[in-house]
Order: structure tokens, then C-alpha cells, then sequence
């Protein structure tokens, strides 16, 4: 209770320091700059391990070619999952998130300025747009992190995955980097209530859609719903298996 007390009370002035340290570099960095995303890893590092007491176990970081970038995709299970992969991957990746957090004041500008990108998945047209900002994004060189579910899953089974990643990764030859999250489920059993935990991240090898579709030997859109289905059997698995 008292961890929950003081995580809520230094967390949210810890969000407006960090919102305000991107606002004072902005102006000054070039377009692009991977600065904003830096800010955020500290940001979450020092809310997430520091408040929280949280342990973070990675594994699979060796799968991750220096210089290259990717679409991750992985299970959603928390809002904290944003501070894990945030502190865990060494990517400078931008978010998709939904379009509501981009209306919450100071925070929303500051998302914004790292570059995250809004979607907002009832409507198509935004939904289009954000797809082609995202494709934009990827043949630029950054990462891009996804969630593939396009909610956050509190069953132990993945949710349906949409197809928006994997069309991503036909149309920019980018590849897939399928990680599982851990455990970011049972760090808050309530609103001030927060229990430690270890928190496991694991990496797994990196797909591409041209090894994928060459190996299938089938239409656009069934390989597509192949490869939808084989990024979710490979996060489905390594959760199942590491799940405790």
C-alpha cells in the first residue's frame, strides 16, 4: 500500500520532469534524433525497477543485429508492459498507441515529440493513416514496437492478431522480432497495491516475409494469415513455457 502510495505520487511527477525534459531538447535535435526515446528508457527504468522494485530478466538479446531495424511484435498483458519494453530492448523503436493517451495534457505532447504514432482502431481511416506514417517510420530505419492483439490480453491464451504488422513487414521487407513479455501482469493487483516481481523478457530470432513466402509458396493474403499465425504460435509457446 505504501509502495503503491508513493509509486503513484513520484511516478507522475517523475512523467512530467521527463515530458518537460523533452520539450527543452526538442527544439534542438534533428529530426529523427533518438534522444526522446533515451528519455523514455530512464523514465521507465526508474519507474518500473526503482518504484516498483521490479527485476528484469532478458534473454535472446544476441537475436538482435546492431544496426538493423525492426517490427517487434509481442503479447499485451499490462500497461506496464510499456515500461518493460521501454528499459529491456536496445532498440530506438517508436510505439504505436492509441489515440486517447495522445489527448491526456503534457504527456500526449511529449509523446508526440518521440515520434510515437496514433491509431485509433475504430475508425478505418486513421487506422490507413497510421499504417502509412508507420511504413514511413520503418523505411527511415527505426524500429517500430506492436501490438499484435491490439488490446491488452488478460487470458492466458494471445488474442487474435490483426494483420497490420505483418502487411508492415511485406511492404518494407522489415523484419518481424517476435519477444515475450512475462510476468508484467502481476506487478499491480490493485490500483495502490504493488508486489515485486521478476519480470522475464525473451527475444526470439527474427522472421522475414520473403523467407516466410518463399517457404509457403502461397497467395499474398493467405501467407500473410500463415505468417500472422506463426508469429502468434512462437509468442503463444515461449509465454506458455515461461509463464510461472
Amino acid at each position: 500500500m505504501i509502495r503503491g502510495v508513493l509509486y503513484w505520487i513520484a511516478g507522475l511527477l517523475l512523467t512530467f520532469v521527463m515530458a518537460i525534459a523533452v520539450f527543452l531538447v526538442f527544439p534542438f535535435l534533428k529530426q529523427g534524433s533518438g534522444l526522446p526515446h533515451r528519455i523514455s528508457k530512464v523514465w521507465a527504468k526508474t519507474a518500473f525497477g526503482f518504484l516498483c522494485g521490479v527485476k528484469l530478466d532478458v534473454t535472446g538479446l544476441d537475436r538482435i543485429e546492431p544496426g538493423r531495424n525492426y517490427i517487434i511484435v509481442s503479447n499485451h498483458r499490462s500497461y506496464t508492459d510499456i515500461f518493460t519494453a521501454s528499459w529491456s530492448i536496445p532498440l530506438d523503436f517508436r510505439w504505436l498507441a492509441k489515440s486517447s493517451l495522445f489527448r491526456i495534457p503534457v504527456l500526449g505532447l511529449a509523446m508526440r515529440f518521440c515520434g510515437y504514432i496514433p491509431v485509433d482502431r475504430e475508425r478505418s481511416v486513421s487506422a490507413i493513416k497510421s499504417l502509412d506514417r508507420t511504413k514511413k517510420t520503418l523505411l527511415a530505419g527505426k524500429s517500430v514496437w506492436i501490438f499484435p492483439e491490439g488490446t491488452r490480453t488478460p487470458e492466458t491464451a494471445l488474442g487474435r492478431f490483426k494483420r497490420g504488422a505483418f502487411v508492415l513487414a511485406k511492404d518494407t521487407g522489415v523484419p518481424l522480432l517476435p519477444v515475450v513479455l512475462v510476468n508484467t501482469d502481476r506487478v499491480f493487483t490493485g490500483p495502490l497495491m504493488i508486489r515485486p516481481q521478476r519480470v522475464k523478457v525473451l527475444v526470439f530470432p527474427p522472421v522475414y516475409y520473403s523467407d516466410f513466402a518463399e517457404k509457403e509458396k502461397a497467395g499474398e493474403r493467405e501467407t500473410i494469415k500463415k505468417l500472422s499465425d506463426h508469429i502468434r504460435g512462437i509468442i503463444q509457446a515461449g509465454y506458455d513455457f515461461h509463464a510461472t
